[in-house]
């Protein structure tokens, strides 16, 4: 009698945990992008960009550059209090430059988006958090490099 009773508080048990979300699912979306539109050619606002996000006041650096997207190097946070420490993130922005439809060589839109990573503490490796969407960082940088260039004479 006593092993039934055990057995029903174990499936009991599973049976909530399973209903609560005990088990791990990541999201397969991501937060939507930030973007502004600007009266430069798609080449010379990649360009632009990649000056700005690697200068004062952003300094994040240039990882790569492919057919008009920009990556990022990495800029740490204080992340998320989980019990009793804050976790370390880090993030780093996917930004895109599309050529405008109607005016391909004269207007340009750019997209930016952002990708974190988390840890514990400092002696632990850094994990993809695709739950973690920081669109704030993201809005913070679009800002930066539409300050910078407001200010270029063209």
């Amino acid at each position: 009698m006593r092993e039934i009773r055990f057995a029903r508080g174990w499936a009991a048990l599973l049976t909530v945990c399973l209903a609560a979300g005990c088990g791990t699912q990541t999201p397969t979306s991501r937060a939507a992008t930030q973007s502004a539109t600007f009266n430069i050619p798609p080449k010379q606002l990649v360009q632009d960009v990649q000056r700005i996000v690697s200068s004062p006041p952003l300094s994040l650096g240039v990882e790569r550059v492919s057919d008009g997207t920009i990556v990022t190097g990495w800029r740490e946070y204080r992340g998320e209090l989980h019990i009793v420490r804050y976790w370390q993130e880090r993030t780093r922005f996917h930004i895109n430059v599309i050529p405008d439809w109607n005016e391909p060589t004269a207007r340009s839109r750019l997209e930016v988006g952002d990708e974190t990573e988390q840890r514990a503490e400092t002696r632990q490796k850094w994990y993809p958090a695709p739950e973690l969407n920081r669109p704030d960082r993201a809005a913070e940088v679009l800002r930066q490099i539409e300050s910078q260039l407001s200010q270029q004479p063209r």
